[in-house]
């Protein structure tokens, strides 16, 4: 999961920099503390935090998903950093703006956890897709999008395949 991580947070910072040309310019980024958690409903929640943001994953459920998932998901949590996503501007609102709200922020860290895999680990990306594809009309919680928007949008944010 370490290398994992290491490619995700180097490709956050490629499309982070907005660099264009074969050379990009370094970002940034603050070191993330990741933390196994047994007990963690869900496979992966990012909590960000300027100084010490904080990845926290389920080793288990990790395991249960192979090598490919476990890297998108890592991925999508890295994006929630470097989106800098909190909760914060969800509350105070009412439930279903919230919802859309928090909806949209996990399609942008979808997004951004796929391009940031880029063509050489599509394989991963694919295989979220496939995996949310599979829950069809079906949510993980009303904080989350159905499955078949997340797999859309994830095949939308696709990078052309290596060639």
């Amino acid at each position: 999961m370490t290398r994992a991580l290491g490619v995700v947070m180097a490709g956050v910072a490629v499309l982070l920099s907005g660099a264009k040309d074969e050379r990009p310019v370094a970002v940034e980024a603050p070191q993330v503390r990741q933390i196994a958690d047994v007990t963690l409903r869900d496979v992966a929640v990012a909590v960000y935090d300027t100084d010490h943001p904080v990845i926290y994953y389920n080793p288990v459920l990790l395991g249960r998903l192979g090598p490919d998932l476990t890297m998108f998901f890592m991925a999508h949590e890295q994006a929630h950093i470097a989106l800098r996503h909190t909760r914060a501007g969800a509350l105070g609102t009412g439930v279903d703006q919230r919802n859309r709200s928090l909806q949209q922020k996990e399609l942008a860290a979808d997004c951004l956890a796929t391009r940031t895999l880029g063509p050489e680990q599509r394989a991963a990306a694919e295989a979220a897709a496939r995996f949310f594809s599979r829950m069809g009309t079906r949510q993980f919680d009303h904080e989350h999008p159905t499955g078949a928007t997340r797999a859309a949008n994830i095949l939308s944010c696709l990078p052309d395949p290596v060639r």
